[in-house]
């Protein structure tokens, strides 16, 4: 009986000791558990927190003006932006995809090749397709090899500009040295023979007052383009009859066209009712026939026709890559190209352009038919033409 005992008494005591290690295993699983569930929620709290660190970087780089993307050291894109995506016309899903694939550019890869392989130019410049981008390399440091943030400025317009100022201040200063020059030998010879002859000082004085007319002029057409582009011309919109404003045009011009010998063809209906302001709108036209006048040959013609616009022809015409130039500020055509010596400040189309446009319209140039050349403008109609009396 005592051995029958001492075996109850081992084996009770074996349970007890399996309950109480199976306890304790139990409470150490249930704060595996706990602790399982925290760091659980912590994984799903820092997921959260990334990926919503992620979308805040999409939406301030979708905000950005310049074109962003970010590349791995394998050249495939991490992170691209909405104006990427435009520049290189490229779908939501190109994330992944190597730069190579995405910009289609041999000279944007190489750039990201030497950022990788430590050059020490971060910028550059480059063409993509007919615009310039300057681009900047950021590297981003990591375990590994770093990314590199890549921001594209698109500078085609600073440029243009920038090209545009040189050209302006060019022919500025060589529509000022002209008469300046002219004036200034004018006035040498009067004061060295001031007197002996007084019918040479006369056409002396006379080229003077002219030179001095022309650059009064350039002045204030300066001054009267300066008004127009910062809105401080005052544009008082009438209804009119448009061949009346053609008419007073055509009388200042008479004695241009009537010293080169040209036809003036007149087929604007006589009835044409615009909504304009009349002595603006007399100086755009003015300022075209300035130019149709000078250009056209000896004995040509200028032809004047109307449907919904009024449009101007000349016998000679404009280069096709001046066309969109030539209303810019001290632009001139190629004078080797249009076989006239020049002259003029290179104003007066720029300051039709405003007038037009300050009133609604817009003005072009495009190739005449058959031949020639055609300056093409828009004004509104007027709402009552039956209302309008001569």
């Amino acid at each position: 009986m005592d051995g029958a005992v001492w075996l109850i008494i081992v084996f009770v005591g074996i349970v007890f000791f399996l309950v109480i290690r199976l306890r304790r295993m139990a409470e150490k699983f249930s704060e595996s558990k706990v602790e399982m569930n925290l760091l659980r929620h912590d994984v799903e709290r820092k997921s959260q927190h990334l990926q919503q660190m992620r979308d805040q970087n999409s939406v301030v780089a979708d905000s950005a003006f310049d074109a962003l993307l970010v590349i791995d050291s394998d050249h495939r894109v991490t992170l691209i932006n909405q104006t990427a995506r435009d520049l290189f016309a490229v779908k939501e899903q190109s994330a992944g995809q190597t730069l190579m694939s995405v910009s289609r550019n041999h000279e944007l890869d190489a750039f990201a090749e030497g950022l990788l392989r430590g050059d020490r130019t971060f910028e550059t410049q480059i063409e993509i397709g007919d615009r310039s981008f300057r681009i900047r390399g950021t590297l981003i440091p990591g375990p590994g090899r770093p990314n590199i943030a890549l921001a594209l400025q698109d500078i085609s317009e600073l440029l243009r500009l920038t090209r545009a100022r040189r050209e302006m201040v060019a022919n500025f200063s060589h529509d000022l040295r002209t008469p300046i020059s002219s004036i200034r030998l004018n006035i040498d010879t009067l004061m060295q023979n001031f007197g002996r002859n007084p019918e040479r000082d006369l056409k002396l004085l006379g080229r003077m007052a002219a030179e001095t007319d022309s650059l009064q002029h350039i002045t204030q057409e300066l001054i009267d383009l300066s008004m127009i582009e910062s809105g401080k011309a005052i544009i008082r919109m009438v209804p009119v009859n448009f061949a009346d404003i053609l008419h007073q045009a055509f009388e200042i011009m008479g004695t241009q066209i009537e010293g080169k010998k040209l036809e003036l063809v007149n087929q604007i209906p006589e009835d044409l009712h615009v909504l304009i302001d009349p002595e603006q709108t007399r100086r755009v036209i003015m300022n075209v026939m300035h130019n149709a006048v000078k250009f056209t040959p000896q004995g040509g013609q200028i032809i004047f026709t109307a449907t919904c616009s009024a449009q101007m022809a000349t016998e000679r015409g404009i280069p096709p890559h001046d066309r969109t130039r030539i209303f810019e500020r001290f632009y001139q055509v190629d004078t080797a190209r249009t076989g006239h010596p020049g002259g003029g400040s290179g104003l007066g189309l720029s300051i039709a352009k405003h007038i037009i446009e300050a009133q609604g319209g817009k003005i072009w140039a495009e190739a005449g038919i058959p031949n020639g050349a055609c300056i093409c403008f828009t004004i509104p109609l007027a709402e009552d033409a039956k209302a309008i009396t001569r």
